[in-house]
């Protein structure tokens, strides 16, 4: 019996500790199992009793989710007068104490006397709300709460309903509400049953039509009493998105219901419109301002019989130079329409003009360089698509980097600055020359920038002729309307120059007269020079026959001087004039690249650089600029012809592709043969007259020689005489 009775002891001290800990739980305490089945008398069972204690104890919760509920929230007493008494009723569905989530926030929301089933109860609070910790399965929590001056009350929920039996105040929200989750209620000092609109209210309106239909209001409310709250009509399906300076809003219905503290309040509403439609002054309001806005891309159209004002009264800030201010009046009504406006593309960037030169070399080699002048207002790289390997790129007199978007695209990447600048680029690329005559396109750069006007030069070497040049506004022949007047002037000179005697008959006479015209006329296409020289050559002996016909003696000398010379400088003129004449009008132009050029920028690497070691004299596939080496242009190769042509408007989808067309000096050479036969005919035709001109020459020479010797000794023989009669 006595040791029973120390057992009993032991056991009683274990246990003490144990109803220690259970009057007061932890935050997480072990759920309650079903009651066990009474263990069997003695030590034994006493033991395994406090065994399983300490194991249930040791578990933990068991509660995840849907661990209480709260069914009815009571509110009585009189807002603003004093704390409100309220009822909270709500059920624990865990095993054990769990934390229940009341209201707040605590720094707004005193509470004072809150009991539990009648007792004192375990309150706490978290972040932004006061918590209940409790293990009852059915609660009723009793207090009496302060609100804060804005007199707003959040409840976390989920709570069933809220009464609100309140002596005076109400409930802005309603007496009667449920399924409230993350909610807060707003209580007003004034009985909803005696409030009344305010005594002042203003309303303006902005409407602004963009990409979306936005509105803004602003709303002005001045009373004597509390304003309560005020339920502002949504006319057109407003969607409210944001209100400034109130405590909370909602949306209900066609309605937006603004709960407001005090006698004044000033609200800033804003959302977004579906479509504008019939609009009119709110009943509360005398008169209203609406200021209708537009981007560029809308236009709004308003009827009606509201008055426009100056926009510059509106009391909302204007943002669109189209605002327009509207002044309606209670009873007015005014009506808006949008319609849209079809946009049309704009250029960002453009090419102001474009001047490409194209040397093609006798072994096949084309060197292209061109000068892109641009205007640039937002674009920042231009793919540019060289039609050949690029290998050299400047802006503006600066050397730039090749850069392209993959190691296998054509086309290079150009940095564009803002404002007029120059592009120079040069690349290479091969062609082939046929050997008597044929065509070749010319290689053209493709970029997606409009270009005003394109200017393009080819270049030929010696032995290569260009014959036209097609492909741009107009074909570009190297036979102009200023060759055929004069070679036509040749072939009148030459037909009027055969004269090959007496002797020929008609038709012979007719055939040389074709043939010496066609020689004189073709000797301009084949060697300028010689036509002009041949020209003044048969106008001096034309004007010195006309001469000899109509004056003698010292006259005809003087007329002869005086035509040579007068021939002579007008041959000198017209040479120099051959000479300097464009290459738009000629394609025997000839051109040399400069000697020597500045020089290239020192490096700014230390010690001398070896070209064959670090690969500098040519870039390789992708471009770039090597660190310290500044790239420099390729000096153009030197050509003999040349033909140019232009184009205005050239697009990517109006490309500027021209063509050109050449012969060889081989195919010339046949040509230049039948030339020179048929100048043998016409000067064995005169060779009569020519052999009678040299023997009346060698005639006039030996007669003044001869001549010469008698009148010196004419003279000598009349000097004596004359002496005698002096002395006489």
């Amino acid at each position: 019996m006595k040791r029973r009775s120390l057992g009993l002891l032991s056991a009683a001290l274990i246990l003490v500790p144990g109803a220690a800990l259970a009057a007061d739980p932890p935050a997480a305490p072990a759920p309650v199992q079903p009651a066990p089945t009474p263990p069997p008398g003695g030590w034994a069972g006493e033991l395994d009793a406090l065994s399983k204690w300490i194991a249930d104890r040791g578990k933990g919760p068991s509660c995840a989710a849907r661990c209480y509920t709260l069914e009815r929230l009571t509110l009585s007493g009189r807002v603003g007068e004093g704390p409100l008494e309220f009822e909270l009723v709500g059920r624990v569905l865990a095993d054990g104490a769990v934390d229940v989530p009341l209201f707040g926030p605590p720094k707004e929301v005193r509470l004072e006397g809150v009991t539990e089933n009648d007792k004192e109860a375990a309150i706490g609070f978290e972040g932004d709300k006061y918590f209940l910790h409790t293990s009852a399965r059915r609660f009723v929590l009793k207090g009496k709460m302060t609100l804060g001056t804005d007199l707003t009350l959040q409840i976390p929920g989920p709570l069933n309903t809220l009464e609100a039996d309140l002596a005076s105040g109400a409930v802005v929200e309603g007496s009667r509400l449920s399924g409230i989750v993350g909610t807060t209620i707003h209580l007003n000092r004034q009985d909803k049953a005696a409030e009344a609109g305010p005594t002042v209210f203003q309303l303006s309106r902005a409407v602004r039509v963009g990409r979306e239909i936005s509105f803004e209001y602003r709303l002005v409310m001045r009373s004597g009493t509390d304003l309560g709250v005020v339920r502002l009509p949504l006319s057109l399906g407003e969607k409210v998105l944001d209100v400034t300076g109130a405590t909370g809003f909602r949306v209900e219905g066609n309605e937006l219901v603004l709960p407001t503290s005090g006698r004044t309040a000033e609200m800033t509403i804003t959302g977004t419109l579906a479509k504008l439609g019939a609009m009119a002054p709110d009943a509360r309001s005398g008169y209203e301002w609406w200021l209708l806005e537009s981007d560029p891309e809308h236009r709004v159209a308003v009827t009606g019989d509201a008055r426009q004002v100056d926009s510059a009264e509106s009391p909302i800030p204007r943002s669109q130079p189209t605002s327009r201010l509207f002044l309606v009046q209670k009873g007015q009504k005014m009506e808006a329409a949008v319609t849209p406006l079809a946009a049309v593309d704009a250029l960002a960037a453009v090419v102001q003009s474009h001047q490409r030169t194209v040397v093609l070399t006798a072994r096949g080699d084309v060197v292209s360089q061109d000068y892109v002048t641009y205007e640039n207002n937002g674009v920042d790289y231009l793919a540019y698509a060289p039609s050949g390997r690029p290998i050299f790129l400047s802006t503006s007199g600066k050397a730039e980097r090749i850069m392209r978007q993959g190691a296998d695209s054509e086309e290079i990447l150009v940095p564009l600055r803002t404002g007029s600048q120059t592009v120079q680029v040069q690349s290479l690329s091969q062609t082939g020359l046929k050997p008597l005559f044929g065509t070749v396109t010319v290689p053209m750069p493709s970029y997606a920038l409009t270009a005003s006007r394109t200017d393009l030069t080819v270049g030929l070497p010696a032995g290569v002729f260009p014959l036209a040049l097609l492909g741009g506004d107009r074909p570009k022949w190297a036979v102009e309307g200023s060759d055929l007047l004069v070679s036509g002037i040749g072939f009148a000179a030459g037909w009027a120059a055969v004269r090959p005697g007496p002797g020929t008959s008609p038709s012979r006479l007719r055939t040389m007269r074709i043939l010496g015209g066609i020689v004189l006329a073709s000797l301009w296409f084949l060697w300028q020079p010689g036509f002009v020289l041949s020209l003044i050559a048969l106008g001096l002996w034309g004007l010195i026959w006309l001469v000899g016909v109509f004056a003698k003696g010292a006259a005809r000398a003087a007329a002869t001087i005086v035509l040579v010379g007068g021939l002579g400088l007008v041959g000198l003129i017209g040479l120099a004039a051959m000479s300097a004449r464009s290459p738009m009008k000629s394609s025997d132009i000839s051109y040399e690249p400069p000697p020597q050029r500045a020089a290239a920028p020192a490096s700014t690497l230390g010690g001398k650089l070896e070209d064959d070691r670090l690969g500098n004299g040519w870039m390789g596939k992708g471009g770039g600029v090597l660190e310290g080496v500044t790239p420099v242009p390729l000096p153009l190769p030197g050509y003999r012809h040349s033909m140019s042509a232009s184009r205005e408007l050239v697009t990517k989808d109006r490309p500027f592709r021209p063509t050109l067309v050449y012969v060889t000096d081989t195919a010339v050479a046949p040509i230049a043969v039948l030339w020179l036969v048929g100048l043998v005919i016409v000067v064995s035709a005169h060779r009569g007259r020519i052999k009678d001109g040299y023997r009346r020459l060698r005639e006039r020479l030996d007669h003044a020689a001869a001549a010469a010797p008698a009148e010196a000794t004419a003279k000598a023989v009349e000097a004596p005489k004359d002496k005698e009669g002096e002395e006489e």
